[in-house]
């Protein structure tokens, strides 16, 4: 297996990271695999309307591990997934998250892999969004949900634009604006959804300020060992300085899921993380996440994914 560990700060760095791990040469913003490592490529664009973009179009002879590490500063990624293999497609899908945590993605050998990444910063959403009538009700929800990341599947109008923004046969003289064309409409259909989805739910998003400091040193709180029982609701009160039933209530607001639901789904995505990386024994990762036994372990991961440890 081969794993890329890297900051996501720009894709021109990503790119350098991902040539000099696979001992690649980059030309003109591209990486055209040896046969002996990959058939494909990824190439790097950059749009006239300043966005950047990654597109990934290989097939690697082995299993390739992305691991993101958190980053201090906020950048947004969306994500066009059409990955297949042998017996169809097995990943289709369209994700929007925030950089601002870990993201584990594994490649797998012989698997094509076809994704288009986008990179936004906080001010480009917020220009492109800030002027329209449900831009700060998206903008707020955006940023009161992170960490959670949004998916949606990929139907047959994405994909229609998602290939034409890779089809070869688009006259290099235009690249650029149909590329960035493409994209516009892809994110303009996404937000479209996702907000006609927060008007249906009525989501209230009235939390100050001072509120969200709070929940967010809660969350920290929460998640930061698990390998130790998490903190009582109480203590996790005084950490918020609310009682104990606002907290409870404006957790689920902001992070979307009760106090402890949060935990166990933060805790199983790591559990999973570590799986992947194959750098853990079964017992080891029992030992960090808290749980008494490698059969306790099993099964809760089992009830979560559906899977036993030993099928990832």
């Amino acid at each position: 297996m081969i794993k890329i560990e890297y900051n996501l700060t720009s894709y021109e760095d990503l790119l350098r990271d991902i040539a000099r791990v696979m001992q690649q040469r980059i030309t003109d913003n591209s990486i055209i695999f040896n046969e002996d490592v990959a058939e494909g490529s990824i190439r790097l664009l950059k749009l006239p309307n300043g966005l950047q973009m990654l597109i990934y179009d290989y097939i690697p002879g082995q299993d390739v591990l992305f691991f993101k590490r958190k980053a201090a500063t906020e950048l947004f990624s969306f994500r066009i997934d059409d990955i297949a293999g042998s017996a169809g497609t097995a990943k289709s899908s369209i994700f929007f998250g925030t950089t601002t945590n870990e993201w584990y993605h594994l490649a797998s050998a012989n698997v094509h892999q076809k994704s288009i990444n986008i990179m936004l910063t906080k001010d480009w959403l917020q220009r492109m969004l800030g002027r329209e009538e449900m831009g700060d009700t998206i903008l707020n929800f955006i940023s009161l949900k992170t960490p959670a990341y949004h998916y949606e599947l990929l139907d047959v109008e994405y994909r229609r634009m998602a290939n034409e923004m890779t089809d070869p046969d688009i006259h290099k003289d235009f690249e650029g604006l149909v590329v960035q064309n493409r994209a516009m409409l892809i994110m303009e259909r996404f937000f479209t959804k996702l907000s006609k989805k927060i008007s249906d739910v009525h989501v209230d998003l009235k939390l100050n300020a001072e509120e969200i400091v709070r929940l967010k040193l809660v969350e920290q709180a929460l998640v930061n060992d698990f390998s130790m029982q998490p903190p009582g609701i109480n203590q996790l009160s005084r950490i918020a300085a609310m009682s104990p039933s606002k907290l409870k209530i404006l957790f689920k607001k902001m992070y979307g899921l009760p106090v402890y639901q949060y935990f166990q789904k933060k805790r199983m995505n790591k559990a999973k993380a570590m799986l992947l990386s194959k750098k853990y024994t079964l017992q080891q990762i029992t030992n960090e996440l808290g749980y008494n036994s490698v059969n306790d372990f099993s099964k809760t991961f089992k009830k979560t994914f559906d899977q036993l440890p030993a099928e990832i």
